[in-house]
């Protein structure tokens, strides 16, 4: 799902499609923006930021107390929690033009172009703001045979000292099933690869609208399953095959372990949720504390729900609501038998009381969890570990902890009060 800084990086366009769709100029303003859409896709890899770019990352560079002295209130606090002050100066830039945002991007996103050029600028804005790590032994990019057709992984080897098989996570990126990529979370992975000293392979699954649910889970599965298959020849031990994902890659990630459980073959043996999209969490008290003006707005649940999940949307419209387990995990009729499972969760996030909530099911069945929500954060903290200090933190302890858990089978507990 979209990061706060991504989604001002799409304002420029966005708001001018709006405001000429406003004056009922709607077909022109489609038109001039494909025009120009297709002339501003700058590659995201390889990565060299623009001059622009290069200004965003420098201001954001500034140290906490600059942004503290220009914030437009208070610092928030919200049940108990202060937002950084950094984030909460990003949320203010964006929050009074927001609104025009999403109507527009209802036009935008109806054509391959637009859709084209949103994940561009996704993918670039993931990488600017992610911290660059140590380099890796190997990267290879490879392409697997999926029920779907070919799924590009991209395989991450940390340095280490010894040649033992290591422990492997297959991963799965956010970007609320429609945009994000292997390139916007390359620095995301190489950071889990080198913090908890595992082999990750990352997984490029199809997209919606293109390609509704289950695609995604499909692509997931059938690439743990071919990891499982190969672990040996990528250097791995297949005994200590974990899954893992942030926000709709945490949602993925969830789906392969029910789906093993379901087929009676062997799951993972781990589970590293970012910020996991574990349901529908409309009724959640964090859904209506943060659904406006912290980066992942209502409104966009709203926008991806009939593109992502048409069967949900047309059951909803029938009154016929019968959502299974595997679109919403967290009200499935059972969890138990779900690998030891990491959740972490960001304060100031829609998702926070649904992961929670997914945290404690899942030690009421008998599942060793560890749960941390980092107070300060918002959703997406791990495109942020360039420029916010808690994000980093936060990234570099889940990754670790990861790499403890799998080698040792030992979770020891929650800590929800963090």
């Amino acid at each position: 799902m979209s990061a706060i800084e991504g989604i001002a990086g799409l304002l420029p366009g966005l708001v001018w499609v709006a405001l000429l769709s406003v004056a009922g100029l709607s077909a022109l303003a489609v038109a001039a923006a494909l025009a120009w859409f297709r002339y501003d896709i700058v590659p995201a890899e390889p990565f060299r930021p623009t001059r622009k770019e290069a200004e965003q990352l420098a201001l954001y560079s500034k140290p906490d107390h600059w942004f503290a002295a220009r914030l437009r209130g208070q610092q928030e606090i919200v049940d108990g929690q202060r937002l950084d002050p950094k984030l909460q100066y990003m949320m203010e830039q964006t929050r009074p033009v927001s609104g025009l945002a999403m109507p527009a991007m209802q036009a935008v996103y109806a054509t391959s172009l637009g859709r084209a050029w949103v994940r561009n600028k996704i993918d670039r804005v993931w990488l600017l703001y992610t911290k660059a790590t140590e380099p890796m032994r190997l990267v290879a990019d490879r392409e697997i045979a999926g029920r779907g057709g070919p799924t590009p992984i991209r395989i991450y080897h940390p340095e280490v000292e010894a040649d033992d098989p290591l422990p492997l996570l297959v991963f799965h990126h956010g970007g609320g099933w429609i945009f994000s990529s292997i390139a916007a979370t390359d620095r995301v992975c190489r950071l889990i690869a080198s913090q908890a000293k595992v082999i990750v392979v990352s997984v490029g699954y199809r997209l919606a609208p293109e390609h509704p649910y289950p695609a995604a889970s499909d692509d997931g599965e059938d690439a743990f399953l071919w990891v499982r298959a190969n672990a040996p020849s990528l250097g791995g031990d297949p005994a200590r095959i974990g899954v893992g994902g942030d926000s709709a890659g945490g949602h993925i990630a969830i789906n392969i372990a029910q789906r093993q459980l379901i087929a009676g073959r062997p799951g993972p043996a781990a589970m590293l949720l970012f910020y996991p999209g574990t349901g529908m969490p409309v009724e959640d008290r964090s859904f209506k504390l943060f659904g406006k003006g912290y980066g992942l707005d209502s409104t966009f649940i709203d926008f991806i729900l009939p593109r992502v999940f048409p069967i949900y949307l047309d059951q909803k419209r029938t009154g016929d609501l019968r959502v299974d387990d595997l679109m919403d995990p967290l009200r499935a009729q059972s969890l138990r038998g779900m690998p030891p499972t990491i959740i972490s969760t960001a304060g100031f996030d829609i998702l926070r009381d649904s992961g929670r909530a997914f945290a404690g099911r899942l030690e009421a069945e008998g599942v060793p969890v560890r749960y941390t929500n980092y107070p300060s954060l918002g959703h997406s903290f791990l495109q942020f570990s360039a420029v916010v200090a808690d994000a980093d933190t936060a990234s570099r302890e889940q990754a670790e902890l990861f790499g403890q858990i799998i080698r040792k089978n030992a979770i020891g507990t929650a800590d929800p009060a963090r």
